[in-house]
């Protein structure tokens, strides 16, 4: 009976250590995978000054008192 017990904790304790270690490594290669899908996502992103067709700095005025009676700059 004794023998019994024992042999039954070393396995469980054998099963608990053997699914601990296997489901650290999984989550590793999980968190990796998800680290270089998001770095990938994150390289093709468009980048809103990358092309000459965009310019943030097209419809702004150069001097926007100018339309003012009082242009304290003439």
């Amino acid at each position: 009976m004794f023998a019994i017990v024992i042999a039954l904790l070393l396995g469980a304790g054998g099963g608990v250590w053997y699914g601990n270690k296997m489901g650290y490594s999984k989550a590793q290669a999980d968190a990796k995978a998800a680290v270089e899908a998001e770095a990938k996502k994150a390289a093709e992103a468009a980048n809103p000054f990358k092309t000459a067709e965009t310019n943030p700095l097209e419809n702004i005025q150069t001097n926007p008192l100018e339309s003012l009676k009082f242009n304290p700059f003439k």
